[in-house]
């Protein structure tokens, strides 16, 4: 009987404790960049011969979006820029997204932007993480890894999505380790008025080469990087935004064949891939 109550002590201590070793497992467990430069560094020197990879929602093709796992495993394959979408939550919250509603990454009919931060807690990932608010990528990541931020936001919403951005760089004194992306002009200068130093990557989504040329040469000179879909990149488009002195960015990369083009045949100064690792080794490849 001694014998049973001890062991059955040991489990129970055993059980007791395993949380917080899990806990501190995970957190000790968030992987550094290698080699990581400056973002200044890395954005000037960004070419054709040396482009930056941006890790798309983090590992998409083996763990959900936006999801830890995903972005442990970007880093582990050599990204040093991961990506997030936010979205701001009915208490001003910046949640981490892909999509406003969360059905697909999920299962549940939460929408971000019509919940409190106390709704969308209350729902996992796929793989049982929760629904990271930026913040919490900030603590967990630190200044180990680079971060590009997109906003999202619904047909006719205002900048207040990046005021609040804005607020939460400053706070988390991440306003050196971040490149910011927008579809929205005004967007992108309500953060470029605030914070100067942070390069801005410019979204475009037109139908033409005409229709993009006339968006590249009225952009504002302080953008750092064009950024347009793979397949409406050509080569008269990739001259006329270096020509006015901007980078190139095109997305999203997804076979061999998407590498290829973008690397060997458009020379493109950085892309958004959803394999980190094939990247890394065709850009190594081919260099």
């Amino acid at each position: 009987m001694k014998k049973k109550l001890t062991v059955l002590f040991l489990l129970l201590t055993i059980l007791i404790s395993l949380p917080l070793s899990l806990t501190t497992v995970s957190a000790a467990a968030a992987p550094k960049a290698k080699n990581l430069t400056s973002i200044s560094q890395s954005v000037n020197h960004a070419a054709p011969e040396s482009p930056i990879i941006f890790s798309h929602r983090g590992s998409p093709y083996n763990n959900p979006d936006h999801s830890f796992s995903g972005y442990n495993q970007a880093i582990k394959d050599g990204s040093q820029y991961i990506e997030q979408d936010v979205w701001l939550s009915k208490d001003n919250k910046l949640f981490v997204a892909h999509d406003d509603n969360l059905k697909k990454s999920t299962g549940h009919n939460v929408t971000i932007s019509t919940s409190t931060a106390a709704k969308i807690s209350k729902v996992k990932l796929h793989n049982g993480e929760k629904i990271h608010q930026l913040k919490d990528v900030f603590n967990r990541y630190g200044k180990k890894v680079h971060y590009i931020i997109e906003t999202k936001k619904n047909a006719g919403d205002n900048t207040d999505t990046e005021k609040i951005l804005v607020k939460e760089l400053k706070k988390h004194k991440m306003t050196n380790n971040v490149i910011f992306q927008d579809e929205s002009l005004p967007g992108i200068e309500t953060l470029h008025k605030s914070l100067k130093s942070v390069p801005t990557l410019w979204l475009l989504d037109s139908v033409t080469e005409r229709q993009y040329s006339e968006q590249i040469e009225n952009a504002p000179r302080y953008i750092k990087f064009i950024s347009i879909k793979l397949d409406q990149w050509t080569p008269k488009l990739v001259k006329l935004t270096h020509k006015n002195g901007f980078k190139t960015n095109g997305w999203v990369l997804n076979t061999y064949n998407d590498n290829y083009d973008a690397l060997n045949t458009l020379k493109l100064d950085s892309v958004f891939t959803n394999n980190t690792k094939e990247t890394s080794q065709l850009i190594n490849k081919w260099k």
